[in-house]
């Protein structure tokens, strides 16, 4: 496992929750952790400090500290999380890589999504499905009925890893479409990349937020076919949903950030954060600081809502991952 990296950042100076009963405060007697299971620098480390400053205002100016614990895909952070007291004084910046996929791919990972959760989204960035310049350049469409002719070369595609939610949805999106694809993985995206505008890889399912896949399509380096949200995205004004391109319903998928503590925080206090959190989401200065880094800010979510979500994105990679008899590494 690689070593802890952590760096931490104070928001804010002023005692928190002081009108709050002790029961409902998140140790309000000392600063909060926000914890990023991830070194500095990268998208969840943005993403949480640009929550910071609206949630220290939230919370009444309780202060906030931001601290990287990097390695293991985020199971070192959240390994970490739980085994801290649970009276909320410190939370996660949680993905589906870290939270769901870790423990289907790691055998050394032990947690489960179950023990976490959620308190809600913070951000969210939808994928792109590009290929290779040497592809047909044509619809989606025409690419699949390339694909399926008798004789046709057996296509691959790429991803940052076996295990990784580009694989697994890769591989969800050869089964809908019926088709036999073979999976390269990488270590990285940016191999990737380079083989995609090399031929040498013919599609990968992409995010274009925080990256410059979407100035790589603009130059005519590589085609985008659709996107996977339910409407087209900012970035990629041309390139249709999925369900537009094919008719594919119900293949939405993207990258989220959002909100954990450990299941056992009391409810009170999950409540109270999430409240705090709604605060950070209806906050203007957050949800542009979101948009300029080429992702969605989220919409407020109940507590039982994000329940909601975090069991059915659970259920969802787990039912991929069984289907290819993904074995932990």
């Amino acid at each position: 496992m690689q070593p802890l990296l952590r760096r931490r950042t104070v928001v804010g100076l002023l005692p928190a929750l002081a009108a709050l009963g002790a029961r409902a405060q998140p140790a309000a007697s000392k600063p909060l952790t926000f914890i990023v299971p991830y070194a500095a620098g990268g998208p969840a480390d943005v993403t949480a400090r640009q929550i910071v400053p609206a949630l220290s205002k939230a919370l009444g100016g309780q202060a906030v500290i931001v601290e990287n614990v990097a390695g293991a895909s985020g199971a070192i952070a959240i390994q970490r999380l739980l085994s801290q007291p649970a009276d909320g004084s410190q939370f996660l910046m949680g993905s589906p890589s870290d939270v769901i996929l870790a423990p289907l791919a790691l055998a050394a990972v032990k947690y489960k999504p179950e023990q976490l959760r959620l308190l809600g989204l913070a951000s969210r960035a939808p994928l792109a499905l590009v290929g290779t310049r040497q592809l047909p350049t044509g619809t989606l469409d025409e690419l699949l009925g390339d694909m399926r002719k008798p004789g046709a070369r057996q296509y691959n595609y790429g991803s940052i890893g076996v295990g990784s939610l580009f694989h697994l949805v890769g591989e969800d999106f050869a089964a809908r479409m019926k088709l036999r694809m073979t999976h390269v993985p990488y270590k990285g995206a940016a191999p990737l990349l380079q083989d995609l505008m090399g031929g040498q890889v013919d599609l990968a399912f992409l995010t274009p937020g925080g990256s410059n896949l979407a100035d790589l399509i603009a130059q005519g380096k590589l085609h985008a076919y659709a996107v996977t949200d339910g409407q087209r995205m900012t970035r990629l004004p041309d390139v249709p949903t999925m369900e537009q391109a094919i008719g594919l319903k119900d293949f939405e998928y993207e990258i989220w950030g959002g909100m954990f503590v450990p299941r056992s925080v009391p409810a009170e206090i999950a409540q109270r954060l999430n409240a705090a959190l709604t605060e950070v989401l209806r906050d203007p200065e957050f949800r542009s600081q979101v948009e300029a880094s080429s992702a969605i800010p989220s919409s407020p979510m109940t507590l039982a809502d994000a329940d909601k979500l975090l069991a059915d994105q659970t259920a969802r990679y787990r039912r991929i991952a069984q289907a290819i008899k993904l074995e932990p590494q």
